[in-house]
């Protein structure tokens, strides 16, 4: 099973459970049940200008990597100030709050897993008492206004890092994150070595005519296009993949990507749930080749 749309398509609203704890705070679902998922949830998030999301915690655990905008985000009562390309994991039961620090609408990817229960469901979102009454809002004491950036690109305690593009090693200096794929590079975000428990995001870029062959896995991914075009093959259908593109594959669903333009593609990915310590990815070529020499 797997499932191929575009971001902009997606209908855009204030979650159910954060009707009363917001102010400018709306979501796009990306993947969820609706797209045959059981694992993922996935989103586009927008805070406008002077929007705030009041503390709170959930019973998933949670990914983000800002794309766009300034925030204040306040996790286990400390105040931070992020932006483009910083990103975080927020464990099952860690109280946070977001609060736009600019004057521009902050845009973020977001990952959930276990996978949100749906509208009328149990609830899975609770919010502390008081809620926010004023815009200063950190229980720590510190005013939203005062949110510090990321000391050295990482807030170990807080499971806060920062990547960007200008981070990729240049070709002469990386080495192919993947053996069966050569240029393509990786950089782990978010993943049970950061601290997470549930899901794993994640940065990806191929070289032009470069591809992944096909395999699959014991886990779903999903994948929100960046730059470049992508050729993705999955369950033996062909789709061309832009900016803006989301597409997800299901456990077991056979799928290959190939880099088919002229300039680097490069993609959020996330995994959901974590993967096996073994035998990560199943080749098809490559277990043809040991059939082979099984069955003679």
């Amino acid at each position: 099973m797997h499932y191929y749309g575009k971001s902009k398509d997606a209908p855009i609203a204030i979650p159910a459970a954060y009707r009363n704890h917001s102010q400018g705070y709306t979501s796009a679902p990306l993947i969820d049940h609706t797209s045959g998922s059981v694992h993922t949830g996935t989103s586009m998030n927008h805070l406008a200008p002077g929007g705030f999301i009041a503390p709170h915690a959930h019973s998933f655990e949670e990914g983000f990597y800002i794309l766009d905008g300034e925030a204040i985000v306040t996790v286990n009562g400390n105040s931070y100030k992020l932006g483009h390309g910083d990103y975080g994991a927020l464990k099952v039961g860690t109280p946070h709050a977001w609060r736009n620090a600019g004057a521009s609408p902050v845009r973020w990817m977001q990952m959930a897993a276990p996978q949100p229960k749906a509208e009328g469901k149990e609830r899975d979102v609770f919010f502390y008492k008081g809620g926010v009454a004023a815009p200063d809002f950190n229980r720590s004491g510190v005013a939203a206004s005062e949110g510090k950036p990321l000391s050295a690109g990482i807030a170990e305690s807080d499971l806060l890092g920062h990547f960007d593009v200008g981070e990729i090693p240049p070709l002469d200096q990386r080495q192919s994150a993947i053996a069966a794929a050569p240029g393509v590079f990786l950089k782990w975000m978010v993943d049970e070595k950061f601290g997470a428990r549930h899901h794993r995001l994640l940065f990806i870029e191929y070289q032009p005519g470069v591809g992944i062959p096909l395999h699959d896995h014991t886990f779903e991914e999903s994948y929100f296009i960046l730059s470049g075009e992508v050729e993705a093959i999955m369950d033996n259908k062909r789709y061309l993949a832009q900016p803006g593109d989301v597409l997800w594959t299901s456990v077991g669903c056979v799928h290959s990507f190939t880099n088919i333009g002229k300039v680097p593609v490069r993609w959020l990915e996330t995994f959901a749930p974590q993967p096996p310590a073994e035998n990560v990815f199943r080749f098809m070529a490559e277990w043809e080749k040991k059939a082979a020499e099984i069955e003679g």
